[in-house]
């Protein structure tokens, strides 16, 4: 595996967050926001799609890249996203008991771990 085929399993993990987040922010959530949610903690949530969709945009762009700065600069971003989302959902989970953090904490793990070695010998 190499690091063109990491980013793009990124790039569409990022885009089904970012729609998930568009269309069902509730649900996306991980049992974490109440179904009565009130109206603007929903489009608060939506927001965060943005951001979602713009790591995916990268990693699209960025998955046939020669090895560069601008590269090791995009490896580096997703390290963190991934890394930091995956210690913040274990946080989540630790503090609220719902076992439904666990898929986003694996999936978010699996995919730095992913990035991080393909990386090694591309950027």
């Amino acid at each position: 595996m190499n690091l063109r085929i990491s980013l793009t399993i990124a790039s569409f993990y990022m885009l089904l967050v970012g729609i998930g987040h568009i269309f069902a922010p509730i649900a996306m959530s991980a049992g974490i926001i109440p179904d009565n949610a009130s109206t603007e903690l929903v489009s608060f949530i939506r927001h965060y799609s943005a951001l979602f969709l713009s790591l995916a945009v990268l990693n699209w762009f960025a998955r046939n890249a020669e090895p560069s700065v601008a590269l090791t600069a995009v490896v580096y971003a997703n390290l963190v996203a991934f890394i930091v989302a995956g210690i913040l959902d274990i946080f989540t989970v630790l503090s609220n008991g719902n076992l439904a953090g666990l898929m986003p904490i694996t999936l978010n793990f699996l995919i730095a771990i992913l990035i991080f070695w393909t990386s090694r010998k591309n950027t």
